[in-house]
């Protein structure tokens, strides 16, 4: 056969160099050239930030009607005193129960004098050391100590404090025709100057109520945001400060108060006010003047206080000078053993507080469970309170009950309130879970910090309760960080000075969030500690400084082919085909 062809093809040269000549010219016109497009791999980039990053743990539930709490126990002993009786009305921090406190005491006195003992020998050991160095910097460390302590009470007194002069203006106690208090006050008064008068009184304490509430809230937040063992010095005397001003507007709030309910009372005893029909300051009130009196004792010795400490450490900064220093060692070892010491005092301090029951809120009591004589043990239910107010009750599965404590903040939003949000705090949360299904499931209880009409019982509320906060922390977008062997890292640039310029030539925004950009060469992994994180932001620990640039989306390039075709005219066959003569269509030879 492949004879036969070299013969045809022998006798018809020209043809089959016409044929070879087509099939070349055709292949190239009728597949056309391969044209292709790339495009290059583009990254998304977001700028390092400082800012504020907040967790939190998500529950939904019911408005309560009654605020009913269970008071327990906080450590055992025997109770030598009980400070109310049933059907009583109390503010928040009221003593309950006082236990057997002999122990507690004696342990106190024994910590006291072994850190007294501990501080005579580090002087001693600065004396032997014959310089001055040491001496002044323990001072100082000691003051920023006792600042840092000073802070820690003083939170705790505002929030009495706080809660104490809120029920004086917006509680519902001062029985009347007229609600809350502040508006029932003004009934009791029946000359119109007087009247007149009061009005002045009662707005001047409203306003410095809410300047003092607004200044606590915001304290309270950065507060929550430090980390007491690890404040840096600069944070600790920003915060000494902050709780200094909140402090000052507490106490003048009280003092408001306190001008407000004197002059009322005063109204109340005169003979020209007949006309009320009040002649006999109602009890509340005074109960009232009493706890402002408490209130104000307490926040101006605590005044007196933290004003010490700030005064203090810069008296100590300012002092602090160069000295002929002894082994840095031996003065670790003292300093040291101060610590210990300390720590063991404010542990026995703490136990000593636990022996001291009181009210976590204010309201009625509605049952006292024991009597004088009566043993508790830790986790015992001693008294029934029912507040004023109304909760919120939502249920937390196992996981996120474990970061919830009590007096923790959180907010709440109801389904059938659009827009509204209010704060809370969490007062109690339940001990034993609910099982069903194989899910257990915690209840906690939420009382709110303001009281809205529109708020129903049984209404449908969520809330967030905010488990930690950090204040002014490197932050970047939770798609940036990426995990591997253990250990965290983000893509940056190569060089951020060229990403800077890159992209403000692409006219990025300035969180440099973009369609993505070209970059030459391309990022390279760079570990980074991550610390808190929320479903939006990781909290950068180390690794990485404010302004830098990382990567948060990968665009990866791609190549497009596309065939350029262009037809070329040749005589067809019956098939559509070349022909060459004499081969196709089964003819012969020519």
């Amino acid at each position: 056969m492949f004879g036969k062809i070299k013969i045809i093809i022998s006798a018809h040269k020209t043809a089959a160099w016409i044929f070879l000549i087509a099939v070349i010219v055709g292949g190239y016109y009728g597949y056309g050239k391969i044209k292709g497009t790339t495009t290059a791999t583009s990254y998304v980039l977001s700028a390092v930030e400082k800012g504020t990053i907040i967790t939190s743990v998500s529950g939904t539930g019911q408005v309560s009607a009654l605020n009913q709490i269970d008071v327990k126990a906080k450590s055992p002993g025997d109770i030598v005193l009980v400070g109310v009786k049933n059907g009583q009305e109390v503010g928040a921090g009221t003593l309950l129960f006082k236990l057997d406190t002999a122990n507690a005491e004696k342990a106190v006195r024994d910590a006291q004098l072994a850190l007294d003992n501990s501080r005579i020998a580090l002087e001693k050991f600065k004396i032997d050391q014959g310089g001055t160095q040491y001496s002044r910097t323990a001072d100082l460390e000691k003051s920023y100590g006792d600042g840092l302590n000073q802070i820690s009470g003083a939170f705790i007194n505002l929030a009495n404090a706080i809660d104490g002069i809120y029920s004086v203006l917006y509680a519902d106690t001062v029985k009347g025709g007229c609600t809350p208090n502040i508006c029932q006050y003004g009934n009791f008064i029946y000359d119109i100057d007087a009247q007149r008068f009061f009005g002045n009184l009662s707005a001047r304490a409203k306003e410095d109520y809410a300047a003092a509430k607004s200044s606590y809230d915001s304290a309270l937040i950065k507060y929550h945001g430090i980390r007491l063992l690890e404040i840096s010095h600069e944070d600790l005397k920003s915060m000494l400060d902050t709780t200094a001003t909140t402090l000052g507007l507490t106490a003048q709030a009280i003092k408001s108060e306190q001008n407000m309910l004197d002059f009322l009372v005063e109204q109340i005893k005169r003979p020209a006010n007949a006309g009320s029909g009040v002649s006999t300051v109602p009890a509340q009130i005074v109960t009232y003047q009493s706890s402002l009196d408490s209130f104000s004792g307490t926040i101006n010795t605590t005044i007196g206080g933290v004003s010490g400490s700030i005064n203090s450490i810069r008296s100590q900064e300012e002092s602090l000078g160069s000295a002929k220093i002894g082994d840095p060692l031996d003065l670790a070892n003292q300093e040291n053993l101060i610590a210990q010491k300390e720590a063991t005092l404010s542990d026995a301090k703490d136990s000593l507080a636990k022996l001291y029951i009181t009210t976590p809120i204010a309201g009625v009591v509605a049952k006292v469970s024991l009597q004088k004589g009566d043993s508790v043990s830790t986790g015992t239910s001693v008294a029934t309170m029912i507040a004023h107010q109304r909760i919120a009750v939502v249920s937390l599965n196992e996981v996120d009950i474990a970061k919830v404590k009590v007096g923790q903040k959180a907010t709440l939003t109801f389904d059938a309130i659009d827009g509204l949000t209010i704060t809370g705090s969490v007062l109690e949360i339940d001990t034993l879970g609910t099982v069903s299904q194989g899910v257990v499931t915690y209840n906690v209880k939420i009382g709110f910090d303001t009281q809205d009409e529109r708020i129903k019982p049984g209404m449908s509320v969520s809330a967030a309760i905010i488990t930690d906060s950090k204040a002014d922390v490197l932050l970047v977008p939770n798609s940036a960080v990426k995990s591997s062997g253990g250990g965290n890292y983000v893509l940056v640039p190569q060089d951020q000075a060229s990403a800077t310029k890159i992209i403000a030539t692409a006219g990025a925004n300035s969180s440099g969030k973009n369609s993505g950009i070209s970059l030459t060469p391309a990022p390279h992994q760079q570990t980074v500690e991550i610390g808190l994180a929320n479903d939006t932001a990781t909290e950068i620990v180390s690794g990485l400084k404010e302004g830098d640039w990382v990567v948060i989306q990968t665009i990866t390039g791609t190549t497009t082919t596309t065939s350029a075709t262009s037809s070329s005219t040749q005589r067809q066959g019956p098939v559509g085909g070349i022909r060459i003569p004499s081969l196709g269509g089964g003819g012969r030879p020519d």
